[in-house]
Order: C-alpha cells, then sequence, then structure tokens
C-alpha cells in the first residue's frame, strides 16, 4: 500500500501539477522533527481538482471545505489526513519558485524556503490564535536549527507583513 506522500508525488506528476508540502512534515526539511497527524500541502486553485482527483481516486473524502482550505480524510487508519491551502496562481509561483525537492521515503515532494515556511506559519498563526503555541514553537525551532540562514531583517520583515502584532518579541524572546 502507498503512504499519502506517494499518492500525493505520484498522482500530481503524472498530471505534471506541483504542490507544497507545508506544515508539520515540511519541518524535517529543515531538521525539525515533530509529530503530526496529517499532512499539509499547499497548492494553486486552478490545479486542486487534480490533487482531489488524485485523493478521491484513492479513497479519501472531503469533510471540511472553504474557499482557500479542504480538509480530507480517509476510512483506512493507515493513510493520514490531508490537508489542502488553495492559493492563487502568483503566490503558488513565487512560493514554489524558492522551494526544493525534498525525500520523505520513496515520495518526493517540494518544501518551501525556510523563510517562505515562516511566513505561512506566521500567517496560520495570525488568522487562528488556536495554532499560536504550536506555530509559534514551530518558527524558533526552525532558527535554531538553521543558525544564520534568515536575517534577522528578514524575520522582522516577515514578521510584520505575515504575523500578529509583536510577534517577533515572542520569537526572539524563546530564542
Amino acid at each position: 500500500m502507498k503512504t499519502v506522500m506517494e499518492l500525493i508525488s505520484d498522482g500530481l506528476r503524472k498530471a505534471n501539477v506541483s504542490a507544497l508540502l507545508i506544515g508539520g512534515h515540511a519541518l524535517s526539511a529543515f531538521g525539525y522533527q515533530r509529530q503530526t497527524i496529517d499532512v499539509d500541502c499547499l497548492i494553486a486553485m486552478p490545479d486542486v481538482k487534480v490533487l482531489h482527483n488524485v485523493l478521491t481516486e484513492a479513497g479519501y473524502r472531503v469533510i471540511e471545505q472553504t474557499e482557500t482550505f479542504v480538509h480530507y480524510t480517509h476510512p483506512s487508519a493507515y493513510l493520514l489526513d490531508v490537508d489542502v491551502m488553495l492559493v492563487d496562481r502568483d503566490t503558488f509561483d513565487k512560493l514554489n519558485a524558492k522551494s526544493s525537492r525534498y525525500r520523505i521515503g520513496k515520495a518526493e515532494m517540494r518544501v518551501p524556503c525556510l523563510l517562505h515556511l515562516i511566513a505561512l506559519k506566521l500567517h496560520a498563526m495570525k488568522n487562528n490564535q488556536k495554532r499560536e503555541l504550536k506555530d509559534l514553537a514551530d518558527i524558533v525551532a526552525l532558527l535554531q536549527e538553521n543558525p544564520g540562514k534568515v536575517s534577522r531583517e528578514q524575520l522582522i520583515t516577515v514578521c510584520k507583513r505575515h504575523g500578529p502584532k509583536d510577534v517577533i518579541r515572542q520569537i526572539e524572546r524563546h530564542q
């Protein structure tokens, strides 16, 4: 049985469509391991139909959907849930342009660059206060595991643009 990563990777590759691995599994691409119970992907809105077909053909079903988010689940306990974040093509292309390939088992996915992954975590914090502690811990751990890869100036800029008010102080306090 294929893993969900293999299903996504193989299905998108066959359709010549790209998605980015974000969330807990993407953290490991930067040396930080965290327990996670799902797979998070980011994809351009026009390409979501391809990913939807890949997942539903494998037995997944949609259990929640908004304009910018789709949550899939599978009846098998062996296949992780999948959360899909939808963005416009321009945003996806900007993130994808600086992404890199990352191998997880037999699957190959793309992950955003470190600064973009931090920006996504900040955006999540800003839009859902329940995520604040987990995402703040992830950001601090990413910065500790990757010293010097994000300058203080870059971090300040991304925090101001994407994060909740005064988040830079919280990050710096925990580093």
